[in-house]
C-alpha cells in the first residue's frame, strides 16, 4: 500500500511488470483496466488511476502501476488469521457473490 498525498488516503498499488511483452499480456492488462474503470460497487475495488514508468534503453520495457482504493482486508489474511464460524463463512460468501453479480 501507499499514501496518496492528493486525496490524503491510503491506496493499493499493483505493479504490472512489462504488461505489453506479448499479445496475451496486453489483452489481460487492457481487460483488467477496462473492467475496473467501469465498475462502481462496494465489493469491487475502485479504479483510481494508472501510472507508467519507462526504463531505457528499451522503449518497450516499462512497468505500469495500477492504483485502486485500499480494501479493509484481503480474503487470504482473513481466512488464515482467525477461525471462521458458519456465520463468518456465510457473510464472506454473500459478499463474494455480490461482487460477482456486478461482473
Amino acid at each position: 500500500s501507499a499514501y496518496d498525498t492528493k486525496t490524503r488516503q491510503k491506496v493499493a498499488v499493483k505493479k504490472l511488470s512489462r504488461p505489453f511483452q506479448s499479445l496475451i499480456h496486453a489483452r489481460r492488462t487492457y481487460r483488467e483496466l477496462r473492467l475496473l474503470k467501469h465498475m462502481k460497487h462496494e465489493n469491487v475495488k475502485e479504479f483510481m488511476f494508472c501510472h507508467s514508468v519507462l526504463f531505457f534503453p528499451s522503449l518497450f520495457y516499462f512497468h505500469r502501476y495500477l492504483v485502486t482504493n485500499l480494501m479493509g482486508a484481503d480474503l487470504n489474511n482473513i481466512v488464515k488469521c482467525q477461525k471462521l464460524t458458519d456465520d463468518h463463512i456465510q457473510f464472506l460468501i454473500y459478499q463474494l457473490l455480490r461482487g460477482l453479480k456486478v461482473l
